[in-house]
């Protein structure tokens, strides 16, 4: 069984491979058109399928319904599986460059006998496809850059991704009895966005059984070395995971070290030789003694320091903080009160309203803000603003019967191309707030990008600025800006710049969260939820802001739901 979503999603596929088949323009058209229809259906895709009714719907064709109706009920599709096999996978690796779509892909591969990666950099580099319509040297250029933040990322992984792949060999790990201490160090512990291998650090009173545990595990592809402290495997997902066992006595000190990062651990060496002492992954010396520390807190206290989150251990003045006692008390998830920037089925949600507002109550937040998306984005059923008064006309129902517990009506205003918001000035002074955010013509330059993020900053109704950079992690980078001036005008303009939660974006990045604050913007962490499960990204978030230094009050939705509406109506 699939919703109407998850359909319109599988036929985007499907017209992706079309475009990289070459296919005719009709055909392609055909489809594009029937996934607008499914993003927008109210009706209930279970007894379209059943009864055969899909053919009923004005856009839908046979080909569309039958393709449908498989997909609906086995999850796949005859058709789509024999035109995936027939397109060579050297183009469906190319759709990973960003910003080379599917029709180019295609034009590469019919015009100039393009198959791979690396036969696409040879010719943008030699300039061979100059004579190609729509590659010129300045297309050439992007595509080298885009190969380029391809290959940089390519040995790296979401943490979302790596924490789900690592999560049943941990419990394994984890519920063993001989296991005494256990912690996950490396990048992933400092909160990095992405990792490049996971570091499970354990004292144990049995060793060998540790390892036994961690090298057969059903998780485990390969095993790359192993020894009675030091083991190494890559998954299945071809993540490697790196083990130390170490004693109960030396955790501390291999922890850290684990954690790292290495420019942290440099700085840490040079203070601890200051004060005559040296330190290596077992342990703190003074005179070839070690100095006893319980845990890490021990450990920073015998370098006359103040303890450092593991977020904050880049190398970035931590050290100089912390020996200053200048550590900041930094935000929890617990600080979080009202959840902000979620989707629900009016637009590209999973979730009703009701369903929603649920969820949210139940992770123990106070007030919610629906911000589905607006007309201007009809990719992802963006609500007219008929539509929209229809929401919160349920909105109002729900508040009626759930209070305390309030849903705020927001919106995701689309930032047009020349700064304005969509839906005109009057409409939006009716929502609560507005996130204004970019999805479209991602290649302005420097100077023309950071003025329309300017101007829609400047409208009296913007509340929230989201997802600024517009980066994908690992697939697109952000638009290049003039964050100066964008963190200027937000902290005059009261609005708030978010860090959006989504394990994909992650966005404000974290060297620039610190920066905005400074410069007196309010932050929002906002997990950007389609579905249920995508409210527990606001840990990712947290995380960022955490990295970011950010406390408890530089956190816009820390506030409850009367004070952040004051915020948001500061400007109007």
């Amino acid at each position: 069984m699939k919703t109407t979503r998850e359909v319109a999603i599988f036929l985007e596929s499907y017209c992706t491979l079309l475009e990289l088949s070459g296919a005719d323009t009709f055909r392609i058209r055909a489809y594009s058109n029937a996934i607008r229809i499914f993003e927008n259906m109210e009706e209930d895709i279970g007894i379209l399928v059943e009864g055969k009714k899909l053919t009923d719907i004005k856009g839908i064709g046979k080909s569309v319904a039958s393709m449908v109706e498989d997909f609906y009920c086995t999850g796949s599709s005859t058709t789509f599986n024999k035109l995936q096999e027939s397109i060579p996978n050297g183009l469906l690796e190319m759709l990973r460059i960003p910003g080379l779509g599917p029709r180019k892909i295609s034009v590469l591969h019919k015009k100039a006998n393009i198959e791979t990666i690396t036969m696409l950099s040879i010719a943008c580099k030699n300039g061979s496809l100059s004579e190609l319509k729509g590659f010129g040297e300045k297309t050439q250029n992007n595509i080298l850059k885009g190969i380029d933040h391809l290959k940089e990322n390519q040995s790296r992984t979401r943490i979302d991704i790596a924490s789900n792949e690592t999560q049943p060999l941990y419990d394994a790990l984890k519920n063993s009895p001989c296991v005494l201490q256990f912690e996950i160090a490396g990048s992933f512990r400092r909160s990095l966005e992405t990792v490049k291998d996971i570091d499970f650090v354990i004292s144990s009173t049995d060793p060998e059984a540790v390892t036994k545990i961690f090298i057969t595990h059903s998780s485990v592809k390969e095993v790359i070395q192993h020894g009675k402290t030091k083991s190494a495997i890559r998954l299945k997902s071809g993540l490697q995971v790196d083990l130390r066992i170490v004693s109960e006595e030396e955790f501390p000190y291999t922890l850290h070290h684990f954690t790292g990062s290495k420019e942290h651990n440099v700085g840490l060496r040079a203070r601890a030789i200051e004060r005559g002492c040296k330190i290596n992954e077992y342990g703190l010396y003074k005179n070839d003694e070690r100095i006893h520390c319980g845990g890490e807190s021990d450990f920073f206290a015998a370098l006359g320091l103040q303890y450092i989150p593991p977020e904050l251990r880049e190398g970035r003045g931590e050290i100089e903080a912390a020996s200053d006692n200048m550590i900041p008390k930094l935000i929890n998830v617990k600080d979080i009160v009202g959840m902000l920037h979620m989707h629900s089925n009016y637009s590209d949600g999973v979730d009703s309203i009701i369903d929603l507002s649920k969820a949210v109550k139940k992770r123990g937040f106070s007030y919610m803000g629906i911000t589905d998306h607006s007309q201007t984005a009809t990719y992802a059923g963006g609500l007219s603003f008929d539509r929209v008064k229809r929401q919160w006309e349920e909105i109002d129902k729900l508040n009626e019967t759930m209070a305390p517990f309030k849903i705020l009506k927001g919106i995701e205003s689309d930032i047009l191309s020349d700064g304005s918001l969509d839906y005109t000035d009057k409409e939006l002074e009716k929502f609560d707030f507005i996130v204004a955010s970019i999805h479209s013509q991602f290649n302005m330059d420097r100077e023309k990008m950071t003025e329309r993020i300017v101007r829609a900053i400047k409208h009296p109704n913007t509340c929230i600025i989201g997802h600024l950079t517009g980066r994908l992690l690992l697939e697109r980078p952000g638009y290049e800006l003039n964050l100066e001036k964008i963190f200027e005008q937000a902290a005059l303009n009261n609005v708030s710049i978010e860090i959006n939660a989504h394990p994909s974006r992650l966005d404000l990045d974290w060297r620039h969260v610190k920066l905005a604050r400074e410069n007196g913007v309010m932050i929002s962490v906002n997990t950007d939820a389609h579905h249920q499960s995508g409210l527990d990204h606001i840990r990712h978030g947290i995380g960022i802001a955490r990295k970011g230094w950010l406390q408890r009050n530089d956190v816009l939705n820390t506030l409850d739901a009367d004070s952040f509406l004051k915020f948001a109506n500061i400007s109007k």
